[in-house]
């Protein structure tokens, strides 16, 4: 039997103590969103799922390792340049290079149009947090990433800062009404989000309780998220199907 594609998803929510951890204490797993990501993406056919912890210091995994890689969200901001964020922009250009298809989530998705040359800046009127419809590019209505999502759906946002522009070579799939660079194909099944398709009103909502709570009220159970990441890993099924066939 051929085995699963093998799934990593990476987390780099931020170094124990940089964030608030207490604004999840209502969930049965805390802050563990590798945890998170399994139980929602397990049912997949033909992957299995691995995440490593860059804050706590566990390893990226090599070329050999992976067959496709979802890059979490992180409450730190491109420009902090951590050690872990250091250890990514090292790490990162070898991966595209395999051509493996990547989904970037929120601060990946900056950091990787940050290091595409395009600046990531704060949004002037506040946080964007809440579940907000997407607005499709014509590329986006026809990207497999998105198929069986429709103009106007309805995704998680939890952002301050933004990409300011489309990068070199990429292709603008979704915008927002306050984020107008939402969604992008950098080609070779690499992808990149503004919001959350991962995150839920449960994992969202709770993280400003103690810094917004008038945004709390945003979130809300009818976002397409699992779509979008359903249909990636079934990219990256597809894509290991073919590499094997061919």
């Amino acid at each position: 039997m051929s085995r699963p594609a093998r799934i990593f998803f990476i987390e780099m929510m931020g170094e124990p103590g940089s964030f608030d951890a207490s604004v999840y204490d209502h969930l049965e797993d805390k802050e563990d969103e590798g945890r998170w990501f399994r139980k929602n993406f397990a049912h997949v056919p033909g992957i299995s799922i691995s995440t490593r912890n860059l804050c706590i210091g566990e390893a990226l995994p090599t070329v050999a390792e992976v067959d496709g890689l979802v890059l979490a969200g992180s409450y730190n901001s491109v420009h902090d340049a951590t050690a872990w964020q250091q250890r990514v922009r090292a790490w990162l250009p070898r991966m595209r290079a395999q051509r493996l298809p990547i989904l970037a989530i929120c601060g990946s998705h900056q950091l990787l149009a940050h290091m595409a040359g395009v600046d990531v800046v704060w949004l002037g009127d506040g946080p964007f947090a809440g579940t907000f419809p997407l607005s499709l590019t014509a590329a986006g209505r026809k990207s497999p990433l998105l198929r069986g999502i429709a103009d106007q759906d309805c995704f998680n946002y939890a952002n301050s800062e933004h990409v300011v522009a489309v990068p070199a070579g990429a292709t603008l799939l979704a915008s927002s009404s306050r984020v107008p660079v939402a969604a992008l194909d950098y080609g070779d099944c690499c992808f990149s989000t503004q919001f959350h398709p991962e995150g839920t009103e449960q994992t969202l909502g709770p993280i400003w309780q103690h810094k917004a709570p008038q945004f709390m009220q945003n979130y809300h159970p009818r976002d397409k998220g699992n779509l979008l990441v359903e249909n990636f890993l079934r990219l990256v099924v597809e894509q290991l199907q073919q590499s094997r066939a061919g």
